[in-house]
């Protein structure tokens, strides 16, 4: 969430509230009493979609990290032994197709690990045999073929949990949006008791204002003349 969006919402919280805590004041319009329940729908909307919108980012995110480093492990493991294979066979395929460190697969953005993973995987199935005196058996080639699986799958998932995100914030906005058209009306009702219930009115101004709940004042530099002035007295 923006944090003039998060401005909005905290405004949106203090009204209803305020409104809630005297409703008393207005009981016998039931307008203003049935917006300011609407009000409540609508803040606990957005509070509902701001949670999946950031719910989904984190919990995918997660599983991708961890999935690309398993298979970064996998794949980094199974170069190294076509490496090998290719020096002490004199094959020169082998070896310029697998001739990588862990490092330069970690410093990979995710299209180009997808392209070497499934590469060597391919490249693998034809060495399986003599593979097998270096380390990875058809059981150990297996295992890490589900790794890369398993990270090609949480790339798959993260790209539609970023759709699901962008619909989030869409639907996000749409919600502000609504919202702030049901506080023009709630206005105009609270209108009637700018001169019957001034005390109740004025609260109400003051619930309404925006308040920016992320600053922090700075301190303020001394002036030239309150320089002088501490030079002066010493």
């Amino acid at each position: 969430m923006l944090k003039k969006q998060q401005n909005r919402l905290s405004m949106f919280e203090a009204v209803h509230s305020y409104l809630k805590e005297n409703e008393s004041a207005f009981a016998e319009t039931s307008e203003l009493v049935d917006a300011m329940n609407t009000l409540r729908a609508k803040i606990d909307g957005i509070i509902e979609v701001e949670d999946l919108r950031s719910n989904v980012s984190k919990g995918r995110t997660s599983l991708k990290n961890e999935t690309r480093n398993a298979a970064i492990t996998s794949g980094n493991a199974l170069a190294g032994a076509m490496y090998a294979l290719g020096k002490k066979t004199k094959n020169v395929t082998l070896v310029d197709k697998a001739n990588v460190t862990i490092s330069a697969l970690d410093s990979m953005r995710d299209i180009e690990l997808v392209l070497f993973l499934n590469s060597t995987k391919e490249l693998a199935v034809d060495y399986l045999q003599e593979l097998s005196g270096f380390g990875i058996t058809a059981e150990k080639f297996e295992e890490f073929k589900q790794k890369f699986n398993l990270y090609f799958e949480a790339l798959s998932a993260r790209e539609s949990s970023r759709a699901t995100r962008m619909s989030a914030l869409r639907t996000l906005a749409a919600n502000f949006t609504e919202t702030e058209d049901l506080l023009k009306s709630i206005n105009k009702l609270v209108e009637s008791y700018r001169a019957s219930n001034k005390q109740f009115f004025n609260g109400y101004i003051a619930a309404r204002s925006v308040r920016d709940v992320g600053s922090r004042k700075k301190k303020q530099p001394e002036t030239s003349g309150q320089q002088a002035n501490s030079t002066s007295q010493s």
